[in-house]
């Protein structure tokens, strides 16, 4: 392991949040993480972040790379890259050498050897690896390659009867879309989803009735009619064939009269899970920029209800998100067991400069997300909403200010990295620096996002060289 000197944002340069113009574009939303991200056995939570951009070590193609930053009391203090280097050592069916491509595309952390210790999980093009820490450092335990994996919905857990951590992702079996899983370490079992022409767009996994199994949300999108439509699923066991899929979202609640109606998905929307009403029970939150709505089913010991039991409405400020990545994250910022949500919307207009990007933050409660305490954050400081417009930040700016087209907020993640029971709201900003990218890193307090201790990380830190690597892009969560 080499040693990293971050970046520490100083009490003065406050944090990063929002302005009083700001303008969302069309497209997407990002999710929840596991209670566990403690590679190297320190007992801090440590953050992964996938390059899948970063060239190779040669300096050609795009490989891609894994960081890991190790957490501790004094926040992200060191380092571990997972580079490609050693994949030109696979083969692949035909014999051929086997390169890996774009390393660090998708991102997951479970025990998979089941030794006690939180493993990494990183998917590329084509392949999966498994990463343990038990020997002191990263070193790889288990690979499979030829393997046709999706940009999204790596997810790792105990997802069926069996002990033992089970690896899903979504997979392209020719033209046919299924989801595929290593279930206990056998060979990969992949089950039509649907009727084979949905693509996952999103996902996340966790237990929402308590049975110690987890369950798969997916956000999955299809063509019908010339049109792109949405459905919200949720699967149980898909190591089990057919697939059994409960339809929480779906085209035919979009065709009620209101302009934001109850359990309609669209092709931006994301999903995310976390205890928003601190009851210790997983949460599923639906986040729609094009209805404005967020949408909430709550977890119970009989599972999710057909339809949502909250329903966030008229979010003016919402607007529209990008469809460029994972931009919902919920997790508990302050520490009150409650978690909050946080929206990613990089090509947001900040000042007038068009993709900063911000982050906004609704604040978890035991009666669930209070939208009236949104907050914004970006580059330029942190502000509220007054009368349905964000407000000027309340925070100092820091010392070098959001440009066009840094996007902020193409990635969020909710991870407390430090230990004090807070997490701390993590930002990839993929476009700074010319689309080097760098991790904006905002420590949680007891009253939302401090003003104090932030860090800010880029690739330069790890001794790799500047280029379009657009580092932040992709965040564990």
């Amino acid at each position: 392991m080499c040693g990293m000197s971050v970046k520490s944002i100083m009490r003065s340069a406050a944090l990063l949040a929002l302005v009083t113009v700001l303008t969302f574009p069309a497209g997407q939303a990002q999710a929840a993480s596991p209670e566990n991200f403690d590679f190297n056995g320190d007992g801090y939570n440590d953050l992964a972040v996938g390059v899948p951009a970063a060239r190779d070590y040669s300096g050609a193609g795009n490989s891609g790379l894994v960081t890991v930053l190790y957490g501790g009391p004094g926040g992200l203090s060191g380092h571990l890259i997972r580079s490609p280097e050693r994949c030109l050592s696979g083969w692949d069916p035909e014999g051929n050498p086997y390169p890996c491509t774009s390393w660090g595309r998708s991102l997951a952390a479970a025990d998979i050897d089941a030794d006690g210790r939180t493993d990494l999980v990183f998917s590329g093009e084509r392949d999966v690896e498994v990463d343990s820490w038990k020997s002191g450092e990263g070193t790889p335990i288990k690979r499979y390659i030829d393997t046709p994996t999706g940009k999204r919905g790596l997810r790792a857990g105990q997802f069926d009867d069996r002990p033992g951590a089970d690896i899903v992702t979504s997979w392209l079996d020719g033209a046919q879309n299924k989801l595929a899983g290593w279930y206990d370490g056998a060979d990969p079992v992949a089950h039509l989803l649907g009727d084979g022409t949905a693509q996952v767009k999103e996902t996340d996994a966790g237990d929402v009735d308590g049975d110690g199994k987890q369950e798969l949300a997916v956000i999955a999108t299809k063509w019908v009619g010339g049109a792109q439509q949405a459905f919200l699923w949720l699967v149980d066991d898909p190591g089990q064939a057919p697939l059994k899929i409960s339809e929480l979202g779906s085209p035919t609640m979009c065709t009620a009269s209101s302009p934001n109606p109850l359990g309609c998905p669209k092709p931006e929307s994301n999903v995310a899970m976390g205890d928003v009403n601190a009851d210790g029970r997983l949460d599923l939150v639906l986040a729609t920029p094009s209805t404005a709505t967020v949408q909430i089913w709550y977890g119970s010991a009989s599972g999710l209800s057909r339809a949502p039991n909250r329903a966030l409405k008229d979010l003016t400020w919402l607007w529209r998100l990008p469809d460029s990545g994972s931009l919902l994250a919920v997790g508990d910022v302050t520490g009150d067991g409650a978690a909050e949500i946080a929206l990613g919307a990089p090509t947001a207009t900040v000042h007038g400069k068009a993709g900063v990007g911000a982050v906004a933050l609704i604040p978890g409660s035991p009666a669930g997300p209070v939208v009236s305490d949104v907050r914004f954050v970006s580059e330029d400081g942190i502000g509220p909403v007054v009368d349905g417009t964000p407000a000027p930040p309340v925070a100092d700016p820091l010392s070098g200010q959001g440009k066009a087209g840094d996007r902020f907020g193409e990635a969020v993640t909710i991870i407390d990295v430090t230990g004090d029971g807070k997490g701390e709201l993590i930002v990839g900003v993929p476009g700074k620096n010319n689309a080097n990218g760098m991790v904006a890193v905002l420590r949680g307090s007891g009253t939302g996002v401090s003003p104090t201790g932030a860090q800010v990380i880029d690739l330069g830190q790890f001794g790799i060289p500047s280029g379009l690597n657009r580092y932040g892009a992709v965040l564990l969560r």
